[in-house]
């Protein structure tokens, strides 16, 4: 078995890897990085089939090119995961056709990814040449999966993104793995441990309660996809009237048309429910007229209708910005943390708002990928989808684990 690393080896975004067995392949994943649009590196044709972990276009993004590159097969994911990818793949073509730049794909491609796709639930397995491959729950959103894949006596286990502790809005990741040969790890948050959750949801409750009683509005930019539902379910708990805005709307419903894809569909389904929808300008302006806490896209600032509420606010005090997810480099929310001034919509001024960042990561962090390895025991630990690869690879060698960090474009022989 060879591993081909097509992107995402020392970076976060645009990760591909390529499994090959003897004349067999497979590819798990295929993003872009979202930020730059930098792409993965292309893969040896033909493939068997191609799996997807989860919907996140670092991880998703450039699927649909695959169908311009003479790739005529499937894409196996969970149903939850191919509605949702579809609908960020859609959105991203419609942003990329607003550059100058070329679109990376058309919507023929994007229509014939949706023709090949094929479902493949949690803990169901399929075989496709030498390859028998099985998904497990990852616990990063719903949907979200890790991939086993067994070939010539080999046992492969790709974690996907992955989160082990339970959050208000997703189950822990499935963990009891056994006889792994190489271990494909995401290390997103390898030099950092996260704060304790239920801490954090009781900071973000007392600022929304504070600002709604000082007759202010907090204003909470997040992704679509699983932060959206998880922040709604805490606010639901505050009594304090929601606003809902941008694509979490049309998520949520999709999200609870799989109830078994979260933790507690029900409670999910009552906070969407006493949640305002905003679907036209006109709603956000009746919605800043009182007191209340908004979630809108997008979560790193850039585009979509928080550029509305910040206009409208910034200049007051009584007012709360809440960052509650990862900021890439070189985005609006990114900048606004190192330099405490919000440059977008024409706009480059110091907010007056209280502005706070929230950890509420759906990546594991260094202490449970540790815990993880010693109770997975694999014969090998891959590193990729992190920033501190190689620095994470020394300090698993110093605790007897055989680690390495490749680059982009190397080839491991397993």
């Amino acid at each position: 078995m060879e591993l081909v690393f097509l992107g995402g080896a020392r970076e976060v975004g645009r990760l591909g890897l390529l499994v090959e067995s003897g004349n067999e392949r497979v590819l798990l994943d295929y993003g872009i990085e979202v930020q730059d649009t930098l792409v993965p590196l292309k893969p040896k044709l033909p493939l068997n089939a191609v799996f997807l972990s989860h919907c996140h276009l670092d991880h998703s993004g450039y699927l649909p090119a695959l169908y311009t590159m003479g790739y005529k097969g499937n894409i196996y994911a969970t149903r939850m995961t191919h509605e949702l990818a579809f609908l960020l793949l859609k959105d991203s073509l419609n942003v990329q056709r607003k550059k100058d730049t070329e679109p990376l794909y058309l919507q023929s491609h994007l229509k014939e990814m949706k023709m090949k796709r094929e479902f493949l639930e949690i803990n169901e397995g399929i075989e496709t040449g030498n390859f028998n491959v099985t998904f497990r729950s990852s616990g990063h959103i719903p949907g979200s999966v890790s991939i086993t894949a067994e070939s010539e006596g080999k046992r492969l286990l790709f974690t996907g993104d992955i989160k082990f502790i339970d959050t208000k809005l997703m189950k822990g990741a499935y963990s009891d793995f056994k006889d792994i040969d190489v271990l494909v790890s995401e290390s997103t948050y390898s030099y950092k441990n996260h704060p304790d959750r239920e801490e954090l949801e009781k900071k973000l409750k007392e600022i929304i309660e504070t600002t709604y009683h000082n007759g202010g509005i907090s204003v909470l930019p997040t992704f679509a996809v699983s932060r959206t539902q998880e922040l709604l379910l805490i606010l639901h708990e505050t009594g304090v009237p929601v606003y809902l805005d941008g694509m979490g709307i049309e998520v949520t419903v999709k999200i609870l048309n799989h109830p078994d894809s979260v933790r507690n569909a029900d409670k999910l389904r009552k906070a969407f429910k006493a949640a305002r929808k905003i679907r036209k300008n006109a709603q956000r302006y009746e919605a800043i007229k009182e007191p209340c806490a908004v979630i809108t896209t997008a979560g790193m600032l850039n585009g979509g209708p928080v550029g509305f509420y910040m206009k409208k606010l910034h200049k007051k005090e009584n007012c709360s910005l809440i960052l509650t997810g990862y900021q890439v480099e070189g985005t609006v929310g990114r900048t606004l943390l190192d330099t405490g001034r919000y440059v977008a919509e024409g706009l480059d001024v110091k907010p007056r708002m209280r502005t706070e960042f929230l950890d509420f990561s759906a990546h594991t962090d260094h202490d449970h990928l540790i815990e993880f390895y010693k109770k997975t025991s694999p014969e090998k630990i891959v590193l990729m989808h992190g920033e501190h690869t190689e620095e994470f690879a020394e300090e698993l060698k110093e605790m007897g684990f055989n680690a390495y960090a490749p680059e982009t474009g190397e080839t491991i022989k397993v």
